[in-house]
């Protein structure tokens, strides 16, 4: 079964090189950020290694700077939600490396810490609460712990359908469309992880229905070939396993078209 991987931050875009600022240019721009902003502004100073670290995937250098400099300065942050922010980060960042290690009991604990801080910031109306949910259910599965799975992947998937409900009655075309179609994927991945969890419970019945509607989301809203061929291969498993030799013809029918795909 495939892992969870998240996608990176963005890279910033380069800064481009100006001339030193003069008194009264450092002191207009100090005046127009808020306190608030300027402490959010130095956390993520602290921050920039990271990304650069996440693109060579070197998780103990990440883990270590998480520990020893941005959570202590996070901590002592005056502000809610900059304190709150870099907490998110930092807990969620060394959860995903745990995850990505293969150490699921750690990576678990460290997910559900992050979502402590997710009350403030990004708050549960942003993605990344369903998606945090979807790494926790993939860190119990991992531990054979498949009734608290389907639970927690139940409720990924039912966030997934508020946001996207919510989001279609945006006045913002990319709020309608480009950024529903990225909920769309990141719900596909996690109704296939729910299938496989109802699967392992004696529940084939129950999962042919979760990865068919995995399936028709993942090819509609174009997800990654290698979600699709997950939910594919899972698809052939589980067919067969419901004795249902319709369906499982249809999905070995999916798979024998994706080995012909180039």
């Amino acid at each position: 079964m495939e892992r969870i991987i998240q996608n990176p931050p963005a890279k910033p875009s380069p800064a481009k090189p100006q001339s030193r600022p003069t008194q009264h240019q450092t002191i207009t721009v100090t005046a127009d950020l808020t306190p608030a902003e300027i402490e959010e502004g130095k956390l993520n100073d602290l921050y920039q290694d990271i990304y650069k670290w996440e693109r060579h995937g070197n998780c103990e250098a990440m883990i270590e700077k998480y520990k020893t400099v941005i959570i202590p300065k996070a901590e002592q942050a005056e502000f809610e939600v900059p304190k709150n922010k870099f907490l998110f980060l930092s807990y969620r960042g060394m959860a995903s490396c745990k995850l990505s290690q293969g150490h699921f009991a750690e990576a678990e604990a460290l997910f559900q810490k992050a979502l402590q801080f997710a009350t403030v910031w990004p708050t549960f109306s942003d993605s990344g609460y369903p998606i945090i949910l979807s790494s926790i259910g993939a860190a119990q599965m991992r531990q054979d712990k498949w009734n608290e799975s389907e639970e927690t992947l139940r409720k990924a998937v039912a966030v997934f359908d508020e946001q996207i409900e919510l989001w279609s009655k945006s006045d913002s075309e990319f709020m309608r469309t480009g950024h529903s179609a990225n909920l769309r994927r990141s719900q596909a991945q996690a109704l296939n992880l729910l299938a496989v969890a109802c699967y392992r419970q004696q529940k084939s019945k129950e999962a042919l229905p979760l990865l068919e509607r995995a399936f028709q989301q993942a090819i509609q809203f174009h997800a990654p070939s290698t979600l699709v061929k997950t939910i594919v291969e899972n698809g052939v498993i589980i067919a067969d396993a419901s004795g249902e030799s319709a369906k499982s013809t249809a999905w070995a029918q999916r798979a024998r078209t994706l080995q012909r795909t180039p």
